[in-house]
């Protein structure tokens, strides 16, 4: 088990990278990469409790992923319809026939498929233990998922190098909002609570659920950043570009993603497949020129779940 631990943190440490604005430059993404990583998911087998979202996950990620390498050998732009690239300063932007950047489907579903799934799945081990050291042990691995390996008792937010990973850009940036100001701190302030109290079932297990709450909508509320933000300027004049589509399509996968976070209140999951997969399916062509608004109501319905507002997550 340690073995597949370790070779976990090193996966999230080489692929979930990218930038805390709202220009997250491409990378090259191989299907057999993407097969790799997915099987990574299922590591904690005793407390897979999605193995159905699992197995739908996978499959259209690896999907996503052959496709992602066949729209790259395009060399004509893409119009309504039609698979092909847009410029984005000096890069390009593949989109399939919907008009959606492929490539963050799949960098923006892992965070879901392979992050928030570990995070769940540790969390869930962790409420089932009855060793202080088991929940310890627990409370590590959900927090490498999220934030990258620690050593020793959380003292300090600086033992985590949460710039290193693509959750922990997103919550950096999260935490200069007006509505979740300093979240950033919250979660490391939880984390500490949690392992100084692995003898205390019940404040350990409190903690759990307020770390899976602050994570859970550091997700949701910088998709709508996006999905709202940018789900208007493509209706603009001349809006369909290359950068504005690339934000747009972080947020299509952001959403994707929410199938994954968990509600500690209701016990169950914030999205199901199918509405998760909607977000992946939505033709931002038809959304430009106003003859759909899954978009919108997209991103009324995730900040009514998580209580915020489409403006505050828009700013």
């Amino acid at each position: 088990m340690k073995k597949i631990f370790l070779s976990i943190i090193a996966v999230s440490a080489l692929f979930f990278t990218s930038c805390s604005s709202d220009n997250d430059g491409p990378i090259d993404v191989k299907s057999t990469i993407i097969e790799e990583i997915i099987g990574a998911i299922k590591f904690v087998k005793d407390a897979d409790i999605k193995s159905e979202v699992n197995k739908n996950a996978k499959k259209d990620l690896t999907d996503w992923a052959i496709e992602f390498e066949e729209l790259k050998k395009l060399t004509d732009k893409a119009k309504k319809g039609k698979e092909g690239f847009l410029p984005d300063g000096e890069k390009k932007r593949f989109l399939n026939a919907k008009g959606i950047e492929v490539e963050q489907l799949i960098k923006k579903g892992l965070i879901g498929a392979f992050q928030l799934n570990g995070f769940n799945n540790a969390l869930m081990l962790g409420v089932q233990v009855k060793e202080a050291k088991e929940r310890k042990e627990a409370l590590d691995k959900a927090v490498s998922y999220i934030l990258g390996d620690y050593k020793g008792e959380p003292k300090s937010k600086d033992q985590f190098k949460a710039e290193g990973n693509s959750f922990g850009k997103y919550m950096v940036s999260v935490s200069k909002s007006t509505k979740y100001k300093d979240i950033d701190s919250k979660i490391y302030e939880t984390i500490k609570v949690a392992s100084k109290n692995t003898n205390e079932a019940k404040v350990y297990n409190a903690a759990l659920l307020e770390l899976n709450d602050y994570v859970t909508k550091v997700v949701a509320f910088r998709g709508v950043h996006y999905l709202a933000k940018y789900g208007e300027k493509i209706k603009e004049k001349n809006g369909f570009t290359g950068h504005n589509v690339h934000e747009l399509s972080e947020g299509l996968g952001f959403a994707y993603s929410l199938q994954f976070a968990y509600n500690g209140k209701t016990h169950g999951y914030y999205l199901t497949s199918e509405e998760a997969k909607e977000f992946s399916t939505v033709n931002l062509w038809d959304e430009a020129e106003g003859k759909t608004s899954v978009l919108a109501k997209g991103s009324e319905k995730i900040a009514k779940l998580f209580g915020f507002t489409v403006e505050e997550a828009k700013e």
